[in-house]
């Protein structure tokens, strides 16, 4: 479900004074979100926080990691205003669904429009369903092994603010002026047109 426009730009962004990774959604384990707090734990970086909120199969899992470590914070399930603040207020924002499952040939996460109308970085995996046009924006995960994970992360938090601001602010441009209603509407009309 995307969420409206409308929650993003009520919500100020709140920058923290640590790095904090997030993830908001489904948290079964074919969605990829147990790589996610084995790859975190597996950064050696004292200052990033994960923060992952959500329901599903892997909810007893990541409570044994966040007891193990105390830089991974499960929040339970939120409500769509506080799941958008908290997106916000992230350093990058992460979908850990692998291109690895049939499925995953003809999925395009809602959750990656979400995150990309946050204004922060967003790291994912290259999904055979998510278009080309998208390279641009999203920042992919090259292999499907917690290393190449861990070190997509790393490297996210590593970057300057400014240059993770202007990773974001140029997504959240691309969807605001390219995937809204009316162009998906021209698209639709075209393609009717052409038949």
């Amino acid at each position: 479900m995307l969420i409206p426009l409308n929650l993003f730009w009520k919500c100020e962004k709140n920058k923290e004074t640590r790095k904090t990774v997030v993830y908001t959604g489904t948290l079964n384990k074919k969605f990829g979100v147990v790589n996610l707090i084995k790859a975190f734990h597996a950064i050696d970086n004292p200052n990033a926080i994960l923060k992952i909120c959500g329901r599903g199969d892997s909810e007893d899992l990541i409570k044994e990691y966040a007891k193990k470590d105390d830089r991974i914070h499960f929040l339970g399930q939120l409500s769509n205003e506080e799941a958008v603040k908290l997106q916000k207020n992230a350093t990058v924002l992460v979908n850990p669904r692998q291109n690895n499952e049939e499925f995953t040939k003809y999925s395009f996460p809602s959750k990656n429009m979400e995150y990309l109308l946050s204004g922060n970085p967003v790291i994912a995996y290259k999904l055979d369903g998510i278009p080309d046009e998208y390279n641009g924006y999203l920042l992919y995960v090259e292999e499907n092994s917690l290393e190449s994970f861990s070190s997509k992360i790393s490297e996210v938090l590593n970057l300057t603010i400014q240059d993770r601001d202007d990773i974001g602010k140029r997504a959240r441009e691309f969807v605001i002026n390219n995937k809204n209603n009316n162009e998906a509407s021209n698209k639709i009309i075209n393609m009717i047109k052409s038949n």
